[in-house]
């Protein structure tokens, strides 16, 4: 972690990271440069950049170019900045004898698109490092490998370069020409080779070819139409029909077949059958208008994306176990912030269809805000908390990081509606604070009611001594109001206190719940109440609540205004240390806690009953939601263990009791079936907008849905396999292939 801005770029800020050993073990010559790391290179898709035709004097013009058309051209931009964790990049500085590379002129006796009747009209040798020979002709691919003998000359040269530079192998070498004219060429399965003078996007085109095994899909004058065997492969395809056509999933049942780009159309997005394809005129069709496969600057098209994807998903590392909910552009609706590592990415909710498109993607680092000088950079270590920070209606991130490097460190990102940016971070120490420690635990909440999210940050065991601290955001900073060591009046500070934040008392400020039922010999429940400058214990319940509820080690607490008086209460739920599984509502005075009613699994006694319309047992899990938007605190409740089949439900607050509702083992909806796992865990949202909390994410580690309460149960809006990707028509929405 750095704390002050240079300039840099991301990929290069990664290689300085880099331990001494790790780096000496990659890239072993000072000729060498690793300029995007994403771990070892075992578990990525290597990628080496070359130049040929560079001499000495030009190796700062060549540094450039790779950062332009390669560091932040393609792996800044689009599919491969989304991409970007499957990959680590390096680059070899080779010195050439020579500026320029090798000319060869042939005479294309009028026919461009075909070489067999070409003849050599002039050469021109230089002395190069890898020997290529340039000929501006598309028939010959715009250049090619030189040979000596019959033996691949250029292609020999390459793997000197790498074994020269410490570097076992690369999955995909890029090779930058020192050449003004226009071209670039897919030549064997890892070779992308283009001219200094061409595109990004050149380069993006050349890697569909490598990576995803893409056919082109533009049109050379003179090909013609195709009359070979039948094609249904990849992108490009012989065979007209919808039904069977290699990517008839993204085809709509509204798109002739075959296909004219139309008003209304998106020429990238809608997928249809459009005649000419793999270089030829006709006869051969391609799923979209416009691919970056056939124009170079347009994105990959669905089917492209999903063929791209799909390749480069075992190197990813990427799932949806840290997904964040949160609204980061201020209009209502819930949106997602996933972390997989080094990369951060923002997906926002549409309100129609009701889906998520990305729209924000970091990678290795955070950059700062126009008025900061700071910077984040991303590691693994982050824990993420998300909030609005500043008042301004979107919701920002505060990261804590006490693992990842030798410092621990605080930083405040935030949102400028699109993505984040860095406000500021501390370094080991909080102003007004001290040490931040190893095992720290931070709490969102707005402690003064002045519209900003502050935190409460406690120490339970990270030193000898307890603490909990009010630090009060202003929106770009933090400042300490009050720290408290062993006690807060009222309440001794136990290493394993449990903190639930809560406006109990109605006056908008956060409050506290804490409960300790492991450092004494007795159980404790504390209602901690601010003044928005102190913190004091307003009422403590020992063993047992006002109800008579004997409190257990393994209690549980949900946050919620139960009966919507604007005073948070509490529902209680204990499944572990009892014969049957308990769940009380507790309503907020205040000041106090009362009995509402309680609920067991068995009704065996007048004072508790069957919630109606629901069987509880010791694994449910709860979570807190207005599922009816009524201004009450409800429960979404998740069983995958003492069921079969498996339940999705929703218990329903009427202010004093709860009513039951379920759906088993499948989520259904429109888009399809979500089948509830063992892994799955759900988020109450708000991803309509609107009042309330009615919606829910669900995920496991390789699946993310949208789903929606309705008068007639739960409807799966979207769901997203592997990767959130949204194109315009899906009829397979959980396949992450194709056929």
């Amino acid at each position: 972690m750095l704390s002050k801005v240079i300039t840099i770029l991301p990929g290069v800020l990664c290689a300085m990271l880099l331990s001494a050993t790790e780096a000496a073990a990659q890239c072993e010559a000072p000729t060498c440069t690793k300029l995007i790391n994403n771990g070892p290179d075992s578990g990525k898709k290597v990628v080496v950049v070359m130049g040929d035709g560079y001499t000495a004097a030009e190796q700062a013009a060549y540094n450039t170019q790779v950062n332009d058309l390669v560091a932040n051209g393609v792996f800044g931009n689009d599919f491969f900045r989304e991409q970007h964790n499957a990959f680590n990049v390096y680059r070899l500085n080779l010195n050439s004898t020579d500026s320029g590379v090798s000319q060869i002129e042939y005479d294309e006796n009028g026919t461009s698109s075909d070489p067999d009747d070409d003849t050599v009209i002039s050469q021109t040798s230089r002395n190069t490092a890898l020997r290529y020979i340039y000929s501006g002709s598309w028939a010959h691919c715009w250049l090619q490998h030189s040979s000596l003998f019959g033996v691949n000359l250029t292609e020999n040269l390459k793997n000197t370069a790498l074994s020269d530079n410490g570097l076992s192998h690369a999955d995909y070498i890029i090779v930058l020409l020192n050449e003004p004219g226009f071209g670039g060429c897919n030549r064997g399965p890892r070779d992308i080779v283009q001219t200094r003078s061409s595109s990004w996007q050149v380069v993006a085109h050349e890697a569909g070819h490598g990576i995803g095994g893409l056919r082109d899909e533009y049109s050379a004058s003179g090909k013609g139409a195709y009359t070979g065997a039948a094609i249904n492969t990849r992108n490009c395809s012989t065979v007209l029909n919808r039904s069977t056509v290699l990517w008839n999933r993204f085809i709509s049942p509204t798109t002739s077949i075959p296909t004219t780009l139309l008003s209304g159309m998106d020429s990238n997005r809608t997928v249809g059958m459009f005649n000419g394809c793999g270089t030829y005129e006709s006869g051969l069709y391609r799923p979209v208008n416009n691919c970056r496969m056939k124009g170079n600057t347009p994105n990959y098209c669905p089917v492209c994306q999903t063929l791209m994807r799909q390749s480069l998903y075992p190197q990813l590392d990427h799932d949806f176990s840290k997904s964040f909910p949160g609204d980061f552009d201020g209009d209502g609706r819930t949106d997602v912030l996933i972390q997989n590592g080094n990369d951060l990415a923002i997906y926002r909710s549409q309100g129609s269809p009701l889906q998520l498109d990305r729209v924000w993607t970091a990678n290795n680092l955070v950059p700062s805000a126009p008025s900061s000088t700071y910077f984040w950079t991303l590691a693994a270590g982050d824990k993420l908390f998300v909030a609005d920070f500043n008042g301004d209606g979107r919701d920002d991130v505060y990261v804590l990081n006490t693992t990842s490097w030798g410092t621990r460190y605080l930083g405040l990102l935030r949102s400028n509606g699109t993505g984040l940016e860095t406000v500021i971070h501390y370094a080991g120490t909080l102003p007004g604070y001290g040490s931040i420690g190893a095992a720290d635990q931070l709490f969102v909440a707005d402690f003064d009611g002045d519209a900003k999210d502050d935190l409460y940050l406690f120490t339970g065991t990270s030193w000898s001594i307890r603490y909990m601290g009010m630090l009060k955001s202003s929106g770009t900073a933090l400042s300490t109001v009050e720290r408290y060591d062993t006690s807060i009046p009222g309440w001794s500070m136990g290493p394993h206190d449990k903190f639930y934040v809560a406006d109990f008392d109605g006056d908008n400020k956060s409050d506290l719940y804490v409960f300790n039922g492991v450092d004494w010999s007795y159980k404790y429940l504390g209602m901690i109440r601010t003044t928005g400058t102190t913190l004091s214990d307003i009422k403590l319940y020992t063993t047992t609540l006002a109800s008579g509820w004997n409190m257990g080690a393994n209690d549980q607490h949900f946050v919620g205004d139960i009966d919507g008086d604007n005073k948070d209460d509490l529902y209680v739920f204990n499944g572990a240390d009892w014969g049957v599984a308990y769940l009380e509502l507790t309503k907020s005075t205040g000041t106090a806690l009362n009995y509402v009613k309680r609920y067991d699994d068995d009704a065996g006694t007048d004072w508790a009953t069957n919630i109606p319309g629901w069987t509880m047992k010791t694994g449910d899990k709860f979570t807190v939601a207005d599922a009816n938007k009524d201004g009450k605190a409800d429960l979404f409740v998740l069983n995958v263990t003492d069921w079969t089949p498996k339940y999705l439900g929703t218990l329903m607050s009427s202010s004093t009791a709860l009513s039951g509702s379920w759906s088993s083992d499948f989520i259904n909806g429109a888009a399809s079936d979500w089948g509830l796992g063992t892994a799955d865990q759900i988020q109450a949202v708000n991803y309509e907008g609107g009042a309330g909390k009615a919606d829910i994410f669900i995920r496991n580690a390789e699946w993310f849905g949208m789903v929606r309460r309705s008068s007639s149960g739960f409807v799966l809006d979207r769901g997203y396999y592997h990767w959130i990707y949204s194109p315009l028509h899906d009829s397979k929405p959980w396949s992450d292939t194709l056929p």
